[in-house]
């Protein structure tokens, strides 16, 4: 059986690198790759038909490129010989990662890191502290990410 590793994505470029850290770390004989974003609830329409699209532009698109972050990512650690898999969950990204992570049983979360200074910690505390004091598994942060 493959161990499980979650690797939380967040859209943005710096979501590459974390790919490239798991593909370091992780065998694809011995683990699957799961890849999870999580999306504000603000941001979700359900599917995304013609009358979203215009009744909410903003919620469409960001859910669009959300769902389309996860499968690039789920695609690309495929052809790097991966059995993999992704989600578009909606809520709090700590609650999500943490909530996922329970339910894959994971060895291994992969998460990305923003370089905030004290007072931008202080008003929007790390994820990625958060979701180290809420699991049982070890996290991978890089560092490099923003």
């Amino acid at each position: 059986m493959l161990s499980p590793v979650l690797i939380a994505i967040d859209g943005s470029n710096a979501s590459h690198a974390l790919l490239q850290l798991a593909q370091q770390y992780c065998q694809p004989e011995r683990h699957r790759l799961h890849v999870v974003l999580a999306i504000d609830t603000a941001f979700t329409v359900g599917s995304i038909g013609l009358y979203e699209q215009q009744e909410y532009p903003a919620a469409s698109d960001e859910q669009r490129h959300a769902n389309l972050a996860v499968q690039s990512a789920a695609q690309r650690l495929q052809d790097m010989g991966f059995a993999s898999d992704g989600a578009l969950v909606q809520g709090d990204p700590v609650s999500v990662i943490v909530s996922e992570a329970q339910r894959l049983g994971c060895a291994l979360i992969v998460m990305g890191h923003r370089h905030l200074s004290r007072l931008g910690r202080l008003l929007d505390p790390s994820i990625s502290s958060k979701v180290i004091d809420q699991v049982d598994c070890p996290v991978l942060v890089d560092s490099r990410s923003t």
